[in-house]
């Protein structure tokens, strides 16, 4: 994609964003960001208690870098179909790559806001099934 593409791919997630509301039931609900800093999200996970991903949604209010860039990789995680292991060794660098530098700019922090809390809800899935395991190992 030329930088007119990449433009409009991010705006067209903006405008349509995909997998964006509440998701009921979901094991994490987890914010990030702030409204300050170009935008803040809540991404909502629920693991499929092997490794796997069952539904990842979320909401959020920003700008069009922070809220098209959290559309797309909402969408890239369903769509690829990846592990909770595979979104934590996603690469910052390599999906503001995929998205384009020159579209970014120096808004980095914007455009990684929904990696970083997707990889944040995963952390914190972990950590409660880890919790629970114990919990019952103990009781």
């Amino acid at each position: 994609m030329d930088r007119k593409e990449r433009v409009a791919y991010l705006v067209d997630h903006f405008g349509n964003p995909r997998h964006k509301g509440v998701l009921e039931g979901a094991d994490v609900a987890m914010p990030g960001g702030s409204p300050e800093c170009g935008g803040s999200v809540v991404v909502y996970l629920k693991g499929d208690g092997n490794g796997g991903i069952e539904d990842l949604a979320w909401t959020g209010q920003g700008d069009t870098i922070s809220m098209g860039a959290t559309s797309v990789i909402v969408g890239r995680v369903r769509d690829e179909g990846l592990t909770l292991q595979q979104v934590l060794d996603l690469d910052y660098e390599k999906f503001m790559d995929s998205i384009g530098r020159d579209v970014i700019g120096s808004r980095t922090r914007n455009a990684t806001l929904g990696l970083s809390t997707i990889k944040s809800a995963v952390r914190k899935y972990q950590r409660d099934r880890i919790a629970d395991t114990e919990d019952r190992a103990t009781a």
